[in-house]
């Protein structure tokens, strides 16, 4: 996992948790980590949207990390609206707000 010390250091360590995770069966990153694309909306109206990505949330740095499948990582503070983790179909089969207090 040589490409994770390209990340900042909070994240190398929640990546690292994300790879070890009981269902993980291998301790990398793989394409099957990539089936699911996201819509994300920011309090501003501005919003961006991820093809064959998933993300991590980290509630102490109050930052969001989009991992893709061949655009690299992405990181945001916590200013977002919603987050919609949706199949390829367009159905949302998650909905999480990111918002500081």
């Amino acid at each position: 996992m040589k490409w994770l010390q390209y990340l900042p250091a909070h994240w190398q360590k929640n990546v690292a948790e994300y790879l070890t995770r009981p269902e993980a069966q291998y301790d990398q990153i793989s394409a099957a980590d990539f089936i699911n694309d996201l819509q994300i909306r920011f309090e501003d109206d501005s919003n961006a949207f991820f093809s064959y990505a998933f993300y991590l949330a980290d509630d102490e740095a109050k930052e969001v990390a989009v991992f893709t499948e061949h655009c690299g990582y992405h990181v945001f503070p916590f200013a977002i609206a919603s987050l919609e983790t949706l199949d390829k179909k367009g159905k949302i089969l998650r909905s999480e707000s990111f918002l500081i207090d």
